[in-house]
């Protein structure tokens, strides 16, 4: 069942599922894509193979913000049941292998201290990062700033100049079956909260687009203070409690210096025709010297008359 949903999943990011997708300029699906789509729909044609888990390495972009948090289930299931679905993996250009999707089953093994059933297969980057996207998206409920991590990491690692950057929004969409506008959006939000601070609340599942989206804005008015209050918000909360605090801290206006009223240190009274003036003693001299020149030149202005 998990695999028709995937394969259904794929044909809509690929666009063969959807009539409106068919309204999309077809210039969009390109080789690559189409490639991407005939490999993992062909998945299940390919043997799998008991591969050591310390031999696979982990691909630049990530899907999840911590792909060890809650493993103890799944290392429980595999220990007892044996692990029941493949990870995917590929060939990099140095022949090296890469994990395209099943970081936590591949993680679960390691922990176990045995071998990970794979399925190898030849793909590009391009082909991998869809792959992976449409998996997670089938298979897991990755909250919103998980997802708006990998946007901003395909942008990162297929977009490193303007002529490629366009082609990496249209992978990331393609692997997220999201609209294009919300690529930009969704990298935004996750290049402008300090890293520090995304690790600091979690994955906060959830919690939708617009919460995020006042926190990057905040974010935006004093970075400075959005990385320190990363080590302020209390881990003990649930994910979308430490985002609202988050919002919180980053709200609140800092308190300002008590202002000093002029008139506490220095005060002037009058008796008839007496005036008395009362000065901290650091003033007094300061005070005094003004008076002095003060009267000096009332006096002055006396003799010379009105101009």
């Amino acid at each position: 069942m998990a695999r028709k949903v995937f394969g259904n999943s794929l044909k809509n990011a690929m666009g063969e599922a959807s009539p409106s997708e068919e309204s999309l300029d077809t210039n969009r699906t390109s080789p690559t894509v189409a490639r991407a789509q005939a490999s993992i729909l062909e998945e299940d044609k390919h043997a799998t193979r008991l591969i050591d888990a310390n031999a696979i390495q982990m691909s630049a972009v990530m899907d999840r913000i911590d792909p060890s948090d809650g493993l103890d289930d799944l290392v429980s299931s595999i220990r007892e049941h044996g692990q029941k679905v493949p990870v995917l993996v590929r060939r990099t250009l140095d022949g090296s292998l890469e994990i395209v999707y099943g970081r936590r089953r591949l993680l679960a093994c390691r922990e176990l201290g045995r071998k990970v059933r794979a399925t190898v297969m030849e793909m590009t980057d391009e082909e991998a990062l869809i792959a992976q996207g449409v998996e997670n998206n089938a298979r897991q409920d990755p909250s919103f700033i998980e997802r708006a991590l990998f946007v901003a990491g395909i942008i990162r690692e297929l977009g490193k100049t303007d002529e490629a950057r366009k082609n990496a929004q249209t992978v990331a969409y393609r692997a997220l079956q999201i609209d294009e506008s919300l690529v930009s959006r969704m990298n935004r939000i996750a290049t402008g909260i300090p890293t520090e601070l995304i690790q600091a609340i979690g994955p906060a599942h959830g919690v939708g687009r617009r919460v995020w989206e006042k926190l990057f804005r905040l974010c935006e008015k004093d970075g400075a203070r959005a990385r320190e209050i990363a080590a302020e918000i209390p881990r003990n909360l649930p994910g979308p409690n430490r985002l609202e605090a988050a919002v919180s801290l980053l709200t609140a206006t800092k308190p300002s210096a008590p202002s000093v009223n002029p008139d506490e240190r220095v005060k002037v009274g009058r008796r008839g025709n007496r005036i008395t003036i009362d000065a901290d003693a650091d003033l007094a001299s300061r005070v005094e010297e003004a008076v002095r020149k003060l009267v000096i030149e009332l006096l002055d202005r006396g003799q010379d008359g009105p101009e």
